[in-house]
């Protein structure tokens, strides 16, 4: 999963806001709930006081028999209180001796008041528990209590409603309110977005920069955040820069040297050759003969060496990329292979080529030409009598495989390592080499970014060489 610290400033600045709105929204209701809490105990003091108030209980002194009669008398017909401002919604009792007397229709079970003031209790006959405040107030003089209640739930329906009320006085009073909330959102949104530009802005330098690209990375603004990394970066491509050109120096004048050695070394070993094949021809004596060819053959080993020195000086990654053009391995492939037909024959060489019917990629013609001619020359050199070489070229849709191998003495494990150094030869050291084939292999092999790999072959026992090509 991708990081994205964009969407991520998005993400959260969204969030927190909108849960500081919810806050807000919670809060206000909480408010609202206090208030009507609040509101509902005042009304209940009232109502109870005035509730006591209309009673004649006051009146009557304890045993009187006029007290005794009006309680037989409110018991067959309650007394209403709508004088008092009581409706047949209004929710009292009241208890004397213990014992409820008077009790509106919709008011609940209560346990026997204690004491005067608000209090509240739950109303377990119902099916779900019924939170009911009340408000106490003791008859003066007697062991009786006025008791008015209020259903809480009834009274938190009005909540909702009553924010609506409030939305609708902001909307009509304050309607920039509600332009201010899009407005900020719109706001945090431009503002991170210009906050992280300059993160974006080398994100994206760095993605579309070349690979070997050494400039100095410059931003419109440079923050501190990210200033000592683009400071740090600029530091490593000067580093860099440097060393690439010291090393491009020194491989300039190791190709002046390589070369200029090879003009050197190449004029005096065709004279000798030249020589020793003169004095070869004028000689009848057998030792004479013999060693004079030995001469001749060190001569050749000498002089393909050289070649083989100046083919590696030649070959620059850096200038061979802008050179690249549309190249048929398999073109390349048959005329190597028929170079080389005469040593086939001499060792009787079961040769066999498979090709793919796609074969072209993009490469330098010649240096894909040097490549298969030491890979093949390779494979023959060190195949054994009457034995098989075989080279393969296939193809899927992201590579170009070119595979050669042979029957032989394998590469043993520990000499893989160190096969493509230069000077380095494999087995079959009594076969004529100068030891830089596979390096030429593996510096060809790097301007096309292709890659080389040894293994033993599954069919035979031998040598097999892989070089995949990108396409």
């Amino acid at each position: 999963m991708f990081f994205s610290v964009k969407a991520r400033l998005y993400l959260y600045t969204f969030s927190i806001t909108s849960l500081t709105w919810a806050l807000v929204f919670a809060t206000v209701i909480f408010g609202l709930k206090g208030l009507i809490v609040s509101l509902t105990e005042d009304a209940l003091e009232i109502r109870s006081e005035i509730l006591a108030s209309a009673l004649p209980l006051s009146y009557f002194d304890e045993g009187d028999p006029a007290l005794t009669n009006w309680l037989e008398q409110i018991a067959q017909t309650p007394p209403n209180f709508v004088d008092a401002g009581f409706d047949s919604d209004s929710s009292y009792q009241i208890w004397y001796n213990g014992e409820v007397i008077i009790k509106s229709y919709i008011s609940p079970v209560m346990p026997e008041p204690t004491k005067e003031g608000a209090g509240s209790f739950f109303d377990q006959n119902q099916d779900d528990d019924i939170v009911w405040l009340t408000h106490a107030t003791k008859i003066e003089g007697k062991n009786a209590w006025a008791v008015a209640t209020e259903d809480m739930e009834l009274a938190f329906e009005g909540i909702f409603p009553f924010a609506l009320v409030i939305f609708i006085f902001i909307s009509e009073n304050f309607p920039y309110v509600f332009v201010i909330l899009p407005l900020s959102f719109i706001g945090l949104f431009l503002g991170i977005k210009k906050a992280i530009s300059p993160i974006i802005e080398i994100s994206e330098k760095i993605e579309t920069r070349e690979d070997k690209d050494t400039s100095i990375i410059k931003l419109k603004r440079n923050p501190i955040e990210i200033k000592a990394l683009i400071d740090k970066i600029n530091v490593c491509n000067e580093v860099i820069k440097r060393h690439e050109t010291e090393l491009n120096a020194s491989l300039e004048s190791e190709k002046k040297f390589t070369a200029n050695a090879a003009h050197e070394l190449l004029t005096p070993l065709a004279a000798i050759k030249s020589e020793a094949q003169l004095r070869e021809r004028q000689t009848n004596d057998p030792v004479q003969k013999e060693g004079l060819a030995a001469i001749s053959l060190r001569v050749d080993r000498a002089t393909h060496t050289v070649e083989q020195l100046v083919t590696l000086a030649r070959l620059d990654p850096k200038t061979a990329q802008e050179k690249l053009k549309d190249v048929n391995l398999c073109n390349i492939i048959q005329n190597v292979s028929a170079e080389l037909g005469n040593k086939i024959n001499e060792k009787n060489i079961d040769f066999r080529i498979s090709l793919s019917d796609q074969c072209n990629l993009k490469g330098l013609a010649s240096a894909i030409s040097v490549l298969c001619r030491n890979l093949v020359d390779n494979a023959v050199r060190y195949c054994s009598e009457d034995g098989v070489v075989s080279i393969e070229v296939f193809s899927n849709a992201s590579n170009l495989t070119l595979r050669i191998k042979n029957t032989g003495r394998p590469i043993p494990d520990y000499m893989r390592d160190y096969i493509f150094d230069r000077f380095v030869r494999g087995a079959g050291e009594e076969e004529t080499g100068s030891g830089l084939g596979m390096s030429i292999v593996k510096r060809v092999a790097e301007i096309h970014r292709a890659e080389v790999l040894l293994s033993d072959p599954e069919d035979m026992t031998g040598v097999q060489v892989d070089v995949i090509f990108p396409i």
